[in-house]
């Protein structure tokens, strides 16, 4: 007599499909001819591989996570703009003053609101081509004068302007007369010769970079160590060879593009500068000798 069975439930049939696909007898893409040896197992690495890539994921998003506090923290608590406000309302004028060839080249820093006394500026900036200073100048005015003024290059001061480079010096600037937080300093300056032009202009203009700011303060041993991850060591002074910790400091620039008008020669005045040149030349020679014809001894 045939044994009849009980038909199977929904829950049951379902557990039943799954046991077969785990054991590989089901049919399908895990069953036999589905190209891969043993589906359970293919289960089972597929379920953990999943597993390690959702860890990976999550230590990458740890580390950037921890990653950003950690830049947030030493922004927030090591920039001297947050825990120096006054840092914030530096401004640098610059202007040129004198006219011709030889001019003066100012320069006004003013710190913000409650600044730190003992404070030290430094100004690092770059001549253009156009421009140079003359070394037995600087050497004459720090030894009269007092000024602090060195160049960091080697420079030719008879050279034209399309033989030049650009240099750079360095100005330690002296506390100025208005209040604590003012500091001031001039630089002479030369104009070098440019080449004639072919075309109507008569002048060229020589623009000068925004230069470097960079501050010092003594007295406060707290305020260096807030600023001692982001400061470059620097000569204390243009008379000292040890070196000192020197924070740069962004600032207003209260004239944005400091440039001068230089006159150029012109090409096609050329002949006429060649002819009155040696008119003179033969004019005052011919004086001199006429001069030592008249009033000269000679022996007979």
């Amino acid at each position: 007599m045939p044994v009849s069975r009980c038909p199977l439930s929904r829950r049951e049939s379902e557990l039943k499909r799954r046991s077969q696909c785990c054991s590989g007898t089901a049919q399908g893409s895990w069953g036999p001819g589905s190209g891969l040896h043993s589906p359970g197992l293919n289960l089972k690495a597929r379920v953990r591989a999943h597993g390690r890539s959702e860890r990976s994921y999550m230590g990458a998003s740890g580390a950037l996570f921890t990653a950003g506090c950690i830049c947030f923290a030493v922004t927030t608590c090591i920039d001297p703009l947050y825990s120096e406000p006054w840092l914030q309302s530096v401004s640098l004028n610059r202007r040129i003053v004198k006219d011709g060839f030889h001019r003066e080249l100012v320069m006004d820093v003013e710190l913000g609101e409650g600044a730190h006394q003992g404070c030290c500026i430094m100004i690092k900036a770059q001549l253009p081509q156009g421009l140079y200073v003359d070394p037995f100048e600087l050497a004459s005015l720090r030894e009269h004068k007092g000024e602090e003024i060195f160049i960091q290059d080697e420079i030719n001061i008879e050279a034209p302007e399309y033989l030049s480079t650009a240099h750079t010096i360095v100005v330690y600037l002296k506390p100025g007369p208005k209040h604590s937080g003012h500091f001031t300093g001039t630089v002479p300056v030369h104009v070098r010769y440019h080449r004639p032009t072919d075309t109507e202009e008569t002048t060229a203009l020589v623009t000068l970079d925004k230069p470097q700011l960079m501050i010092r303060c003594q007295e406060s041993n707290q305020l260096m160590e807030n600023w001692k991850f982001c400061v470059s060591e620097a000569p204390c002074s243009a008379n000292s060879p040890s070196t000192c910790s020197w924070k740069n400091v962004n600032y207003r620039n209260v004239v944005e593009t400091l440039t001068l008008q230089v006159p150029v020669g012109q090409k096609k005045d050329v002949p006429a500068v060649i002819t009155a040149t040696l008119l003179a030349t033969i004019l005052c020679c011919s004086l001199l000798l006429r001069a030592v014809w008249i009033h000269g001894e000679f022996e007979h």
